[in-house]
């Protein structure tokens, strides 16, 4: 009997080894990982299928930013250039010179953040790429080069030649 045992001992071991690789197989755990990969890939979708609209709005902030860090340096070059106690009289010209200088640049950089400023509010509105005028679509390639861009094509050249 004690072999009876002794081989009921050596049966429940081999038993409980067949067992082990049967509970843990390695796939089990990595399928969750491959269903979370499309909800991934819908998450990229639905962010793609925003992105350009994000794509504009960060390029819209980027150069924002940009121009009003423009505006700061200038209006430091202008109060560097107001020098009243220049005896100098091409001082003085060179200091009124670049005074306008930088306030020509400072009303182009007003204009541009103006446009900005409405392209962001066109954005939150839903009406981004849509003419203003003709509420035609305004070309993507326009609002890559041109993301604060008001008309379409048409319209800007009519608006240039001043018939608008």
């Amino acid at each position: 009997m004690a072999t009876k045992s002794a081989s009921a001992a050596k049966k429940a071991p081999a038993k409980s080894a067949a067992k082990t690789p049967v509970k843990a197989p390695a796939k089990v755990p990595a399928r969750p990982p491959a269903k979370a990969a499309p909800k991934a890939a819908e998450k990229a979708a639905e962010k793609a299928a925003k992105d350009p609209l994000e794509k504009h709005r960060k390029r819209l902030l980027a150069k924002q930013e940009e121009l009003l860090h423009d505006l700061s340096r200038n209006r430091q070059v202008t109060d560097e250039s107001v020098d009243e106690q220049a005896q100098d009289m091409v001082d003085r010209a060179t200091s009124a010179y670049t005074r306008e200088f930088a306030f020509s640049l400072s009303e182009s950089d007003r204009r541009t953040l103006l446009l900005i400023d409405q392209a962001l509010l066109r954005l939150d509105q839903g009406t981004y790429g849509t003419c203003v005028h003709c509420q035609g679509h305004v070309q993507e390639k326009r609002l890559e080069a041109v993301p604060w861009a008001r008309h379409c094509l048409e319209c800007q050249e009519l608006q240039d030649k001043g018939l608008l």
